[in-house]
């Protein structure tokens, strides 16, 4: 489930706990790719949190609700890196 957390950050959570090695594959992966919007990933025991600078997404798309944006953007990475289906 993702949601907007904050002002700059859309999390995504789940009831699981997300493997030790697969945070860390995702934070390199993560590190290591061109991204839009997304600035940082931080990742929890069931958490990956995405960072973002909101006047950005909200200038280049004139929208005053930039988090839409930026979950498909969190949604798509997660997606092409074998996360989520």
């Amino acid at each position: 489930m993702f949601f907007a957390n904050g002002d700059h950050a859309v999390t995504y959570q789940q009831n699981e706990v997300i493997d030790p090695a697969v945070r860390k594959g995702l934070k390199n992966a993560f590190d290591t790719a061109a991204h839009e919007y997304l600035t940082e990933i931080i990742t929890t025991e069931n958490t990956l949190t995405f960072m973002y600078e909101p006047i950005k997404v909200m200038e280049n798309h004139d929208t005053i609700e930039p988090c839409g944006l930026v979950i498909e953007e969190a949604q798509g990475f997660l997606v092409e890196k074998g996360f989520l289906k």
